[in-house]
């Protein structure tokens, strides 16, 4: 081993072919491998069970997705063959055995149409979902999916907030029109957005680093 001096500080290197030595005031530190190995295997634990957790949010997604469209078109026609109210969206429950064909029809469609549109933000968090379960967690792949789900729901709570109401001046079956926007579906979607801001910047970061390196 070939020593090497540092000055009056009282440090020297010692280095050989498999390892480096620090000497200070005669105590000998070297590298702790351990430390390192757990700290690896923390993360691959972490990871894998974001893929798990991931794959199960996926699977139960895609569940509400075929349900809901399916749930609907259920009410609908229950409410058309048997009566009973059926809720469609603001301002009011409908019962469409009490109204004509062609008004049933129409409501029917609009409800529908409002459904669709929820199913946009589910599709894209199942494709966050697939994204992680895949382990691209700060991708910007991830990062683009949320700020889509995000603004999906945007279009969603608007488009349903005036599909309910039009459908009803269109029939003129509750003999008013009025629209209601829900806010409790606004703020998330802006929260969304901002998250997805955030990862796609953290991903930029994360590949500017690996570049670096």
């Amino acid at each position: 081993m070939t020593p090497v001096h540092r000055k009056a500080a009282g440090i020297a290197l010692i280095a050989n072919d498999s390892s480096l030595y620090v000497m200070r005031t005669g105590v000998e530190y070297a590298p702790d491998l351990r430390w390192s190995s757990n700290m690896a295997r923390s993360a691959t634990q972490r990871v894998g069970a974001i893929r798990t957790w991931s794959r199960r949010f996926g699977v139960g997604l895609l569940l509400v997705i075929v349900a809901l469209p399916v749930g609907t078109l259920a009410a609908l026609l229950a409410s058309r063959l048997f009566g009973g109210d059926v809720y469609i969206g603001p301002p009011d429950p409908v019962d469409l055995s009490t109204v004509s064909l062609g008004s049933a029809l129409l409501i029917g469609a609009g409800a529908l149409l409002s459904v669709g549109l929820y199913l946009v933000p589910l599709y894209f968090l199942r494709q966050l979902f697939g994204l992680w379960a895949a382990g691209e967690i700060l991708t910007r792949g991830a990062a683009t999916a949320i700020r889509r789900a995000g603004i999906a729901l945007l279009v969603a709570t608007a488009g349903s907030s005036l599909i309910g109401p039009l459908t009803d001046l269109l029939t003129n079956e509750l003999g008013r029109f009025s629209i209601s926007i829900d806010l409790a579906n606004l703020l998330p979607a802006g929260v969304i957005y901002v998250v997805g801001l955030v990862l796609d910047e953290a991903a930029r970061v994360a590949e500017d680093a690996e570049l670096t390196i």
